[in-house]
């Protein structure tokens, strides 16, 4: 058996932030990391002509400071969103036909009725403190509720319907209109900035960068199988067990649960977005022929679908498609999804099948480590959860994604595990 200072559980942005701030303060943690590589949901792909796509977490918002500041720290540059925001480029796929957002010259009042009221509900939350006083009405209704209530045109429901399900991976009727409003006054604070930028190069340099930093701290291949709060312990699938003044524990909340056998049932119980992507390389970008950005949202399984390539060099590029919620991730589970991806595209974009080429697949509900893409709040989940993910639970602390305000987004990831080692240091009286 061996003691630790601090016991950091997952090598995603929230550990590896925590960890490399504890470490500036002069502590010295371990870092425990299942899989063979960091960065947890923040994973790039890199293929071979030196394009890159995200198998994860892929945008960052004019208001990500955290992600801003730490990328200007490890010199990385940023490169902007140009597709999916000219209603002239993009298409609405539906009935097996496809058309630009402006031909559906109805769609556009609707639309707008739709923010209005999702920006009077975010009007009613305190961004920061979630599960504040007005809160409690909201957290039993259903997103869909809303929805249902504004009389949209089917062709508008589609396409709320889409970007509900892009947004939360999971259908309106699993979403608290409580989660709603939060994540809503999140996207207006960052204004024009909304999923504005990517990395150049791959968001899983942020991990990669952290993790330079860290050396031989981070224990990769380490999988955890338990955790012992009140003991500050851990047991490793190898059977070996360590033990820490303090335990961190980053991990999604169903792989916590599976390591934690007196997890609190309100921990249990939070919902999470399910689906993945499925990215495309293709020898010639065919969508730009017809003066389209490649940016696609449907009605069918696939969901939505956009270049990720844009602003990268060369004349290949990668379509990516988001397949979420229950439809989208029963369609990822199936072994040609590659191909029928393929198969959709060049319905829409005839000429572009002879042109595939690497198909890259990422099931996130599929993968043990993960268990779903990222938090998403159902009804009545989010107040009786708040006040367990943010205080300690005997020696062990919560960080991730799933216990901050940017909930779902890799700013949440680091300011989670920058507060974990605040709060680390101030037990200690550093």
């Amino acid at each position: 058996m061996s003691h630790r200072d601090v016991i950091v559980i997952g090598a995603g942005l929230a550990g590896l932030r925590c960890a490399d701030d504890l470490v500036t303060a002069g502590r010295e943690p371990l870092v425990l990391e299942a899989r063979p590589r960091v960065g947890g949901r923040v994973w790039s792909h890199r293929f071979a002509d030196g394009q890159w796509a995200e198998r994860g977490a892929e945008f960052v918002d004019r208001a990500h400071r955290e992600v801003l500041a730490l990328a200007a720290a490890l010199g990385l540059e940023l490169c902007d969103v140009p597709s999916g925001r000219d209603d002239g480029r993009r298409l609405l796929d539906m009935g097996g036909r496809s058309a630009p957002f402006a031909l559906h010259h109805t769609l556009a009042p609707d639309l707008a009725r739709f923010d209005a009221a999702m920006a009077e509900l975010a009007a009613l939350v305190d961004i920061d403190d979630p599960a504040g006083p007005r809160s409690a009405a909201l957290d039993d209704r259903p997103l869909s509720a809303l929805v249902e209530s504004l009389g949209l045109s089917l062709v508008a429901r589609v396409v709320v319907g889409r970007d509900i399900r892009t947004e939360y991976m999971l259908g309106p009727d699993e979403i608290s209109q409580l989660m709603a409003a939060w994540m809503t006054a999140l996207h207006l604070r960052s204004e024009e900035g909304f999923e504005g930028h990517r990395i150049v190069g791959g968001n899983d340099q942020l991990a990669t960068g952290l993790a330079a930093r860290l050396g031989d701290r981070v224990r990769l291949d380490t999988a955890v199988a338990i955790v012992e709060p009140d003991d500050g312990a851990v047991v490793l699938r190898s059977g070996e067990r360590l033990t820490a003044d303090h335990l961190v524990a980053t991990v999604p909340l169903p792989v916590l649960g599976r390591m934690w056998n007196d997890i609190p049932p309100e921990l249990s119980r939070p919902g999470y977005g399910i689906g993945g992507k499925v990215s495309v390389q293709f020898g010639r970008r065919v969508w730009l022929d017809d003066g389209r950005d490649g940016s696609v949202r449907t009605e069918r399984a696939w969901g939505e679908l956009w270049e990720t390539t844009d602003g990268q060099a060369g004349d290949a590029g990668v379509m990516t498609a988001l397949l979420s919620s229950n439809d989208g991730a029963a369609l990822m589970s199936l072994p040609d999804i590659g191909d029928r991806v393929v198969a959709e595209i060049e319905r829409i974009f005839p000429g572009s099948k002879g042109l595939a080429r690497d198909r890259v697949i990422t099931d996130w509900t599929d993968d043990e480590f993960a268990l779903g893409a990222y938090v998403t709040f159902g009804l009545g989940q989010l107040l009786p959860a708040w006040p367990l993910l943010r205080r300690p639970h005997g020696r062990m602390v919560l960080a991730g994604e799933h216990t901050d305000e940017w909930c779902g987004y890799m700013e949440g990831a680091l300011r989670s595990g920058a507060r974990a080692a605040r709060t680390i240091l101030a037990a200690a009286g550093a």
